[in-house]
Formats: structure tokens, sequence, C-alpha cells
């Protein structure tokens, strides 16, 4: 057990030491030293996929999508059940055609609003294994808001489209929290004898994520897709 909380530890502090360094130089580092620090019951992982979020309980508001990127680890308790830290500074959230937090209306004809939010996940997933290759899982996942803009787009009178980006970031919460729920199958072989995973979640907004009471309240929610690419022994 203490070597189990010992390499929890490890992951989180690379993770959020990572939040530093270029993204590209994060992945870069596990594309280095992954194999080097891997060990039977422990190795780190490049995620990649996709985002589809929107913001339910507005009164208008559109799904978006954006591409979702990060590293993982996989810390192996028994041949059933792993823990799976993870550390995600690319996750796009927000809606498309919603209600302006500011409004250009008296400007510009044919506006559209979109908000747009990008968030820092850490999710936390306990993952048991159903078969050897399809496994479901769930945990908590913390996600810090890094930043968040209303796009403002319409026609001018004289009658040139325009776009107006405004940064929002006082109008949301600071921290946000979901509960991720995971489906998982690793593919054919990939890497040393080791599969690729491939992941499907749908996180459950737990809290609010709105600042400004009177534009409206949402959760959110999120489904991802996307693949794992281990690093292993």
């Amino acid at each position: 057990m203490k070597k189990l909380f010992t390499r929890i530890f490890i992951s989180l502090t690379l993770f959020f030491a990572s939040s530093s360094i270029v993204n590209g130089q994060a992945a870069l580092l596990v594309l280095i030293f992954g194999d080097k620090i891997a060990t039977e019951k422990f190795h780190l992982s490049i995620d990649a996929g996709l985002n589809i979020s929107s913001m339910p309980g507005l009164k208008a508001g559109k799904s978006t999508y954006g591409v979702y990127f990060g590293l993982g680890t996989f810390i192996k308790i028994n041949d059933k059940w792993a823990l799976t830290p993870e550390f995600k500074p690319i996750s796009p959230r927000g809606a498309r055609s919603v209600l302006p937090l500011r409004d250009y209306s008296s400007v510009l004809s044919n506006i559209n609003y979109d908000i747009e939010l990008n968030y820092i996940d850490v999710p936390i997933i306990a993952q048991y294994k159903i078969t050897p290759k399809f496994f479901v899982g769930a945990g908590p996942q913390f996600s810090f808001l890094s930043s968040a803009k209303q796009v403002s787009t319409g026609t001018l009178p004289a009658g040139p489209n325009v776009d107006i980006e405004e940064k929002m970031k006082e109008n949301f919460k600071s921290i946000y929290f979901s509960v991720p729920l995971e489906i998982g199958y690793t593919l054919s072989d990939f890497r040393k004898g080791k599969g690729m995973d491939i992941k499907f979640r749908y996180n459950i907004g737990a809290s609010e994520m709105i600042n400004k009471s009177s534009y409206g309240s949402t959760t959110g929610s999120t489904v991802q897709l996307f693949f794992s690419f281990p690093f292993v022994k």
C-alpha cells in the first residue's frame, strides 16, 4: 500500500510540474523517459483525442468540439484493478450560439455568441478489467480553468463581418468538479507487446461552472473519445 501511494504521489507531482512546461515539451519528456521509468506495475502514456462539450441549463447553446491532449499513468494494483491519475492541460469546453455575457446587438447584426473555455483536467480513475482487453472505470476529476472568452460574430452596418474576442475568465468558476465514467478497450499490440487503449468517457458535471448567476447556471457535460499510447518495458 505504501508503494501504491508513493506512485500516485510521483505521478501527480510529475503532472503538476509539467504544467509549467510547454505541452509539446512535456510530451517529449514522456517520449524520452517513458520506457526508462516503467516497471511491471507502472507506466506513462500520451493521450490524445476529441472533446464534445455542452453547457446544459443555459437558455440557449449548442455543443462544441475540440482536441483533447495530455499525459497519463497506469498504476497496477492487481490483475483486475488499477489507478490511472492523469494530467490533461488541453481540455476545451464551452457552447456555441449562446446568450451573450456582453451584448453587441446595438452595433452588430446577424450576431452569434460562442463561449470558449479551456481547463487543465486532473482525473484520478479507478479502472477495473472485465476481460484482459475490456475495462471500465470511474473516479473524481478536478478541472482548473486556464482560459475563458466570448467570441461575438456579426456584421457591421458598413457590411463586413467581424469577430470580437473578449476574455471572460472572471465570469466562470476557477475550479470545476466532475465524475468521469469510462469504458475502454485495448487494441492490438502497439509497443513492446502492450496494447494501445481506446477510451470513451462521459463526464458528469458535479459543480457550478458560472460565477455570474444572472447569466444562468450549468454543471456542464462532456463526452471524450481518445487514444492512450503507453510507454512500457
